[in-house]
């Protein structure tokens, strides 16, 4: 068996070399070894007790127009899932603030559609500048 270690995006030294037998060689270690492997890179870079705590907020439901398949926000989907329009800004802001009063240290926004459209950017960039000046971070 190969030995490999794989450091976290943004630790010194991530590997990028990889060959498609170390990869193969992943994929064929039981389940314990990969949890093992990945919490000692964990330990090596952050508090063993420690995670981090995310919220995830749909600010845009449904009406996709993407087909992936597997995914029932699509419009294509036969789901029971609803198109909503975009949220209001102050309603992400709120949940934000409710997010971070539970705990979590990032909010992330979920919608769902290819990309924004322009019409709604101005709205998106407001979330995003409110929940990082709440002090979370962001992803979306």
């Amino acid at each position: 068996m190969t030995t490999m270690t794989a450091l976290s995006p943004a630790a010194p030294g991530l590997r990028t070399d990889w060959t498609r037998g170390e990869i193969a060689d992943l994929f064929d270690l039981p389940f314990t070894e990969l949890l093992f492997r990945a919490a000692t890179v964990h330990r090596a870079h952050h508090a063993a007790d420690e995670v981090q705590l995310c919220t995830l907020c749909s600010i845009k439901t449904g009406g996709c127009p993407e087909d992936c398949g597997y995914c029932s926000q699509s419009a294509s989907a036969d789901s029971d899932v609803k198109a909503e329009k975009l949220m209001d800004v102050e309603a992400v802001l709120a949940a934000a603030a409710e997010a971070k009063a539970a705990g979590s240290q990032r909010f992330c926004m979920g919608a769902a559609w290819r990309s924004p459209k322009d019409r709604d950017m101005d709205r998106v960039v407001a979330m995003v500048e409110g929940v990082k000046a709440m002090g979370l971070e962001t992803c979306m």
